[in-house]
């Protein structure tokens, strides 16, 4: 038979709601085109108070009695809610089937973020409720020039990091294995003193590096985090200018999966040195160099001014690293001033990514066996020292250095201090009798003065127009500039910019740079707590704002046109575009009048002529005649507030047209997978074991499966006697028991028709009791998973729809 609309159909699971069981496999039971509340339920003022997400699952079906083929079924969001404090994703997931209830759909979201690369093993065991640990176990090791060196690894604010216990073998009563997810409350880089702090607490206690488990010590890790690539989303947006390339112009590309509370804060006295001045010692500083990926995975830099000392590779010390977003996942190639950047995935224009180094136009190295230079101080942070004792009992120890300029040993005895400013060390008097101290260190500038600056904003969402900078010249003379909303700098003396997070100033006289600060005002974001919504924020990918269209993934564009249909009566004409892909006349709830043998109207797509057959008796007023053109694309890149597409599209449609990102279903039909069948099952869905002695003649009678009735399932038949046996499936286990002399055709009891049949014809004899037959049935139908999220707000809209479209070409 023919696929018409009427065989394209939206069911509703076993249960709806939000409630732990809501979902499971597909109902007879219709979503209802134009009726409220058929998959979601009605948002409350609390909901609009508090805001709210909900999930739902739905199943796009082929309803059909036979076996005809939808090609490429798919579905899209064709037209967003009317509310903008409203917003609805279609959420992609190889994990989601028939049998996924709202605990496994949950668990697909939050699978979102996984623990990545291992910082260090043998964490300090925590407490249940413990939120922070030392800085001295913020550290990691790495070989470099083949030496295993620690070095002090840097969290920022914000920065999501996994906390686990892993070991192999039984599970440990004391110590169960866990992972837990938490946001770095304040940035902070590995040192001997101070904790890091993390939210939420650890939720069970946690064993310390020596404790024994399996044979395993350091069971107790610190990892990064990654992203999954295996949930995508999809959404919709609106075309902001007519398309005349290969780019179409959406007003969004991202979207808040989970709400977020954006309040503005106050950041004042901003510098961008630490206690840089001539009478002071400054800690180290990087330069950076920062962009927008292009879709690729390699970048090179040109940096003129890196230094590159024997002092780093001497002291394991990385003179350049990779910053931004995925910086674990890069690795760095360095030849003369050119820096090879190479990612393992391939990084959009949506990721900021760079690079940090010490620049040589700041510093150089020194080695105490020579003079201290002129007009230099030593760099807080870089003292590598060693004390050698005239008694060669004691010989040489490495000395360590701690604030203030204090030179420890291992055990913490202060040996020395040195002078920051002019490199003389004043020894301690020590039991071991008398020492030398030699060190190494980078030196710089005793006094800091230029006429421009560039640094990088420590704000994330900084608020341009509230940027103010102050400075003072080398003659004490005050300097001052502001910027505006596009991030353009004037002033008394000062010009510059602001642009993808860096400041660039130029002054009118050469200024001291320790006297630089600057105010800014920026946005904050706050993430709602996990229990608000049942979705953990730390576990969605950059805490639930997601990408709602996707590189290699299609899109539809769409422009509709409305006119009221007024009065209708049989024989009244009205004039649609001669090339719509889709006409339909709808009453004020919703419902369409469209009908196979066009009861209510008539269209004629060469034409564009749509002839009214009928009053419309049995519907409400008013009534809408609507007529849609568009087509389908290929997405290649997501670029901020674009889309790059494979080729042009083949018409104009106007501002204001819908795009939306398409979940492709595949091929939708009814169908049977190869039958085993083996001499034993030993309830193992993922291996077949050795070939029975009977076997299915389904070469000759086929299962039979129809678009009806047929479910994704796995089944097995285990014979209990040489003609019985009985039918289980993997999701929803033994429906039936039938016999080889009999057709066999257990009843779907969601639809009252069976779920296959087998002919008697097929079985053949020779079956031995314990053995089995295993296939596996396909529907004409997939599940999918809807999310609807609800920001805080209030809206004057009272009622509001949204449209999800299924279609595909019929085979």
């Amino acid at each position: 038979m023919t696929i018409n609309r009427n065989n394209l159909k939206i069911q509703k699971p076993e249960v709806l709601g939000s409630n732990s069981d809501a979902g499971g496999q597909r109902t007879k039971n219709t979503v209802i085109a134009g009726e409220l509340n058929q998959l979601f339920k009605a948002i409350s003022d609390i909901d609009h108070a508090t805001s709210a997400v909900d999930v739902v699952k739905c199943f796009p079906w082929v309803d059909t009695p036979g076996t005809e083929t939808l090609l490429d079924g798919h579905i899209f969001v064709s037209a967003p809610p009317t509310d903008p404090l409203v917003s609805i994703l279609i959420a992609e997931s190889s994990l989601l089937n028939d049998a996924s209830r709202m605990t496994d759909m949950i668990d697909m979201l939050e699978s979102s973020v996984r623990a990545g690369q291992l910082i260090r093993r043998g964490l300090i065991g925590l407490l249940a409720g413990q939120d922070s640990f030392p800085r001295a176990y913020l550290q990691t090791m790495y070989r470099y020039n083949d030496k295993d060196i620690w070095a002090n690894v840097r969290l920022g604010q914000g920065q999501i990091i996994c906390i686990s216990v892993e070991y192999a073998g039984n599970e440990n009563a004391l110590y169960p294995r866990f992972e837990h997810f938490c946001e770095i409350k304040e940035s902070v880089t590995g040192g001997q003193e101070g904790q890091v702090y993390f939210s939420p607490p650890i939720p069970y206690d946690t064993p310390d590096a020596s404790v024994i488990i399996n044979g395993e010590t350091g069971c107790t890790k610190l990892r990064y985090t990654s992203e999954n690539a295996d949930i995508k989303y999809h959404g919709v947006s609106l075309l902001t200018a007519e398309n005349n390339s290969t780019l179409l112009s959406v007003g969004s590309t991202r979207t808040e999966l989970l709400p977020k509370i954006r309040q503005v804060a106050v950041s004042a006295g901003n510098k961008i040195t630490v206690d840089d001045s001539a009478d002071v010692a400054s800690s180290l500083v990087h330069n950076t160099i920062t962009r927008s990926g292009n879709g690729g995975t390699t970048y090179i830099y040109n940096v003129p001014e890196l230094m590159d000392d024997p002092y780093f590779a001497t002291y394991g010390i990385k003179h350049v690293e990779v910053i931004g977003l995925y910086s674990w996942a890069a690795t760095i190639s360095i030849t003369g001033t050119t820096v090879t950047v190479t990612y393992t995935t391939a990084m959009s224009s949506n990721q900021t990514i760079g690079i940090k180094y010490f620049s040589s136009l700041r510093y150089s190295s020194y080695s105490s066996a020579s003079a201290f230079p002129a007009a230099k101080k030593l760099t807080i942070g870089t003292v590598k020292a060693s004390a050698t004792f005239s008694d060669s009992n004691y010989g040489t120890i490495t000395l360590t250095e701690y604030t203030g300029g204090e030179l420890r040993e291992s055990n913490g005895r202060v040996v020395a201090t040195i002078n920051y400013l002019t490199g003389v060390v004043t020894k301690n008097t020590d039991s071991r009798g008398a020492f030398t101290v030699a060190y190494d260190a980078l030196v710089e500038d005793s006094a800091i003065s230029d006429n421009s600056v560039s640094f990088a904003l420590s704000q994330p969402e900084p608020i341009l127009d509230s940027f103010y900078v102050v400075v003072s010249t080398t003659s004490d003379t005050l300097l001052s500039g502001s910027s505006d909303s596009a991030g353009n700098i004037t002033g008394t003396g000062i010009t510059g910019t602001i642009e993808n997070g860096m400041v660039t100033l130029s002054f009118s006289a050469n200024v001291d740079l320790t006297t630089l600060s600057y105010d800014i005002s920026e946005t904050v974001t706050l993430n709602p707590p996990p229990e608000l919504y049942g979705l953990n924020p730390l576990r969605l990918p950059s805490g639930g704002v997601v990408n709602h269209f996707n590189d290699w993934t299609p899109i539809s564009i769409e422009h509709t046109n409305v006119q009221v249909v007024a009065n209708p009566a049989p024989a009244q004409i009205f004039n649609v575009r001669t090339d719509a892909r889709f006409v339909d006349i709808t009453d004020s709830l919703g419902a369409s009048l469209w009908t196979i043998d066009n009861t209510h109207f008539s269209h004629n797509s060469a034409t564009g002529v749509v002839t009214l057959n009928s009053d419309f008796t049995g519907f409400v007023a008013p009534f809408v005649l609507t007529d849609t053109i568009g087509e389908e694309a290929l997405v290649t890149e997501v670029k901020e507030g674009a889309l790059q597409l494979s080729a042009e599209l083949s018409r104009t449609y106007p501002v204001g047209s819908i795009v939306a990102s398409i979940q492709n279903l595949g091929d939708l039909q009814a169908r049977t997978g190869p039958v085993r069948d083996m001499t034993a099952w030993s309830n193992n869905w993922d291996v077949d074991g050795t070939n029975a002695v009977g076997s299915m003649n389904v070469v000759d009678y086929p299962i039979e499966v129809s678009n009806e009735t047929a479910i994704n399932e796995d089944w097995v038949l285990i014979f209990t006697s040489s003609t019985a046996f009985r039918c289980v499936g993997k999701g929803i286990g033994q429906i039936a028991t039938g016999d080889i002399l009999n057709d066999f055709a257990p009843i779907n009891p969601l639809t009252l028709l069976p779920y296959f049949v087998i002919r008697q014809q097929a079985f053949n004899e020779g079956w031995q009791t314990g053995e089995a037959v295993r296939f596996r049935t396909y529907a004409s139908s997939k599940p999918a998973m809807l999310i609807r999220t609800v920001a805080s707000g209030h809206s004057q809209i009272t009622t509001d729809r949204t449209t999800i479209a299924f279609r595909g070409n019929e085979s």
